[in-house]
């Protein structure tokens, strides 16, 4: 299973901050000769002996090295490891690199191997974590005030990638399917009829790219089902009264702009959170703001089937590789109850950067490319033209 590119670095500066960085070697509780942040062995199985001196930099390097070699090949065997983000996986790490890489089903850890099991299938399970992981701050019997603390802040970490519970009301009568298609072409085995007002109690949403459909894991039951995302609006998404002067990445109700929501922007998976001030943070916003534009300018509703989608969700989910959705540049569009070939003969005559006529699959697709923006008088060309 695929491990996140940042979880390494993540995960050592998370041991690093728990364990400390001793760059002379010294006898832990047990009278083990240990150096840097817990290391025991070096990567080339040499033990550690009194007298040994290492300099930060190169504890670092070390500590990476065994995380490599010996600790993510067997937690990537762990249900679910993939569909982790690199917060969760790091946690992970340093609770293996506390108590044992192989601690996943082995005995004594019966509570956390069971939230990952059965998490990895029915992931409101993952809200147990944090109980899970205060379970393990013992040492000869005693509890230590300094493993009560770790597991807290690494339960925060967890908690971090948590989407929570999401409430999903259907705008019209509509299906959920065993496979993103037209209901015409499934058996009555392969569809499940949903009356307009009904509401969905939603655990995970996995996008599917250059379609409109999604995948909903619904709560409680593990079952997946293809959504028809133009047919459903999430419960909490209201239209901000004006800008907001930042944006809380982890509340998906939250305004991303004046007329969408964090939980649209991210397609509801908190691991898409941007880093505060980064480029894709600034990118983000800045095509939030151009979709406030077309909102105003359209004069009605709009909504939205694809946001940011960083790497390597992209990859899993199978984005295109270079994708502008990855910079945070791009957004796949719709208008809500009004025809997406009148938004399409409107929009691609004001939209100056890379448009995706999506129109079969349910969208219209605009990036930023090239300074491209909303001009609100007819007459512009897409920088790039091409259809889905």
């Amino acid at each position: 299973m695929a491990t996140h590119p940042q979880t390494l670095t993540s995960a050592a500066s998370l041991i690093e901050r728990f364990e400390g960085i001793e760059e002379e070697a010294y006898l832990d509780p047990i009278g083990v000769p240990t150096i840097c942040a817990g290391i025991t062995r070096y990567p080339s199985g040499d033990p550690v002996r009194m007298g040994d001196v290492c300099d930060a930099r190169i504890c670092r390097t070390m500590l990476e090295d065994l995380l490599s070699k010996q600790y993510i090949p067997v937690l990537e065997t762990i249900p679910g490891w993939g569909a982790f983000g690199a917060r969760r996986q790091a946690v992970l790490l340093s609770f293996a690199w506390n108590l044992g890489a192989k601690f996943y089903g082995a005995p004594g850890f019966e509570t956390i191997t069971g939230v990952l099991r059965d998490g990895a299938r029915r992931p409101e399970v993952y809200q147990q974590m944090a109980q899970a992981l205060a379970l393990y701050v013992k040492a000869g019997g005693r509890t230590l005030p300094g493993l009560v603390e770790r597991r807290r802040q690494e339960a925060e970490l967890w908690n971090q990638e948590d989407s929570g519970t999401m409430k999903f009301i259907a705008q019209q009568d509509t299906l959920l399917k065993k496979a993103p298609i037209d209901g015409r072409y499934l058996s009555e085995a392969g569809k499940y009829p949903i009356s307009k007002g009904a509401m969905l109690a939603v655990s995970r949403v996995e996008e599917i790219p250059a379609d409109s459909h999604v995948w909903f894991t619904l709560n409680g039951e593990g079952e997946r089902w293809a959504a028809y995302m133009p047919h459903w609006l999430e419960e909490q998404a209201k239209p901000a009264p004006q800008k907001p002067a930042s944006v809380n990445w982890s509340d998906f109700a939250a305004p991303a702009g004046k007329y969408i929501t964090v939980g649209e922007v991210l397609q509801y998976d908190a691991r898409r959170k941007p880093a505060s001030g980064s480029a894709e943070e600034k990118a983000i916003l800045a095509i939030c703001k151009e979709f406030d534009a077309i909102r105003e300018a359209w004069s009605g509703p709009l909504g939205v089937t694809s946001g940011y989608r960083p790497e390597p969700i992209n990859s899993q989910v199978g984005g295109v590789p270079g994708s502008y959705h990855v910079k945070g540049m791009a957004l796949d569009i719709y208008p809500i109850g009004e025809s997406l070939q009148k938004f399409h003969q409107w929009l691609v005559q004001r939209w100056s950067g890379g448009y995706g006529d999506g129109r079969p699959k349910g969208f219209i697709h605009i990036d930023t490319r090239n300074g491209g923006k909303f001009c609100p008088r007819a007459g512009v060309s897409p920088a790039a033209v091409w259809d889905y």
